[in-house]
């Protein structure tokens, strides 16, 4: 299996999703500056509780601590005591931002191997995947071997790139051939895609000829669609304005948690915690692009073919940027299996390199069942000239037809209030429904 290499500078936007089904992940220096992998750990572990889930980030790097430069505040004991001395973990840890607490190296430990070999660390493991919160450690490669946890993945941090198997950092090869799941090797560039050959170069013209043959055939289907969605997102835009976008806290934790429980917000329609999804969840979706325009977005997915056939625009409000429309694609049932779909996109040049961001999905809008897949791609056909951006699950019973892939309920107010718009009754549901 070929390594996921991701620049940096796209990471961030990627480790929430890619993150969302592990509760323990190691993040190991591979070459470099010290400061640079250092870097990457704080990056990723903001980026992940930003999104309203708890992190507790560890330094291990007892020899020479390499987190403490980026931390607010850091106690003078840190992971050393408690694993040594018998420290309490929530007198140790130091809130940093919403969500986001750290764990220094603390007191040096007169015995490192004691403190990597600890028992306490798999129960730790075990308080975290129960509160479906991330436990995130800073690890040297050479320590790696000896860490006493059931790793849920590793991340790499290396600048110039690492080839898995090698033996330049053998702790890191023998965690892997432990089994361990390598997630990502994050590096400052990513080298750039092997060069298509000329009848590729020219098939992906040719496509978008074809597209545009396609819409100067049918110009009053697509301005009449522009129109309707043009004055659909007016509504949707009114309707953010009157509303009000907070997003919910987080559920509250446990008590005995090393990282102290979020406060709780209000009560959700629907909610769809870490941990919860059925055995035929479809959370996982990639917007590959946004428009300030509903019309501009809606035509965009109508000239992606059988690509779109899954996909959506889904009304998001950014702050005072106000309303964008998402152009979403695809129903997969983990971040691997999106991941997947965003590399088939670029390799056959539907979507450009670095272009495509993972995002976990869970909710939709379920406007209709019907009886046969024929009636419900007739049924979708008809709806998208109306500027509807639906599209086909199935199911073992009836067809399902959804408009919208949402990260949470708070998002479907602007689509919700498009459909009322248009006449259309829907109901708030999981996006669920057999796994190709």
């Amino acid at each position: 299996m070929t390594p996921r290499e991701v620049a940096r500078v796209h990471f961030p936007n990627l480790a929430p999703t890619l993150l969302a089904d592990h509760s323990v992940a190691a993040l190991a220096p591979a070459g470099g500056e010290p400061e640079w992998a250092a870097g990457v750990a704080w990056e990723t572990a903001r980026a992940v509780a930003r999104t309203g889930r708890r992190v507790l980030l560890v330094d291990l790097s007892l020899e020479r601590p390499a987190l403490h430069a980026e931390a607010k505040e850091a106690g003078a004991e840190g992971i050393g005591d408690a694993f040594a001395f018998g420290v309490a973990l929530n007198h140790v840890a130091r809130e940093q931002e919403p969500n986001l607490f750290f764990i220094g190296t603390g007191s040096p430990a007169a015995d490192q191997r004691a403190v990597l070999t600890s028992e306490r660390w798999q129960r730790l493991a075990r308080g975290f995947a129960s509160e479906g919160a991330l436990l995130l450690l800073h690890v040297p490669a050479a320590a790696l071997p000896v860490l006493r946890i059931d790793l849920g993945t590793l991340i790499v941090a290396a600048p110039m790139g690492y080839v898995p198997g090698s033996d330049t950092f053998p702790g890191l090869a023998e965690r892997l051939l432990r089994g361990t799941s390598l997630l990502a090797i994050v590096r400052d560039t990513v080298p750039p895609p092997p060069r298509t050959s000329g009848s590729q170069r020219v098939s992906v013209a040719a496509a978008t000829a074809a597209r545009r043959r396609q819409r100067r055939q049918i110009p009053r289907a697509v301005v009449g669609l522009m129109i309707v969605a043009a004055v659909l997102g007016v509504v949707a835009l009114l309707v953010s304005r009157r509303g009000g976008g907070t997003p919910a806290a987080p559920p509250e934790a446990p008590s005995d948690s090393a990282v102290p429980p979020a406060a709780s917000g209000r009560p959700r329609t629907l909610s769809v915690g870490a941990g919860a999804a059925p055995p035929d969840s479809l959370f996982y979706s990639i917007q590959i692009a946004a428009f300030d325009n509903s019309a501009k977005a809606v035509e965009y997915l109508g000239g992606l073919g059988e690509d779109g056939a899954t996909g959506t625009v889904t009304p998001v409000l950014l702050g005072q940027q106000g309303v964008w429309h998402r152009v979403v694609i695809g129903a997969a049932p983990h971040a691997l299996a999106a991941d997947s779909m965003l590399r088939d996109l670029w390799r056959r040049g539907r979507v450009r390199r670095p272009n495509g961001t993972i995002l976990r999905t869970p909710l939709a809008l379920e406007i209709a069942r019907v009886s046969s897949p024929v009636e419900a791609e007739d049924s979708v056909a008809g709806l998208r000239r109306r500027g509807i951006p639906a599209y086909i699950v199935a199911s073992d019973g009836p067809v399902r037809i959804l408009v919208g892939a949402f990260e949470d309920d708070d998002q479907v107010r602007l689509a919700d209030a498009l459909l009322r718009a248009a006449g259309i009754p829907s109901v708030l549901v999981h996006r669920a429904g057999p796994r190709s």
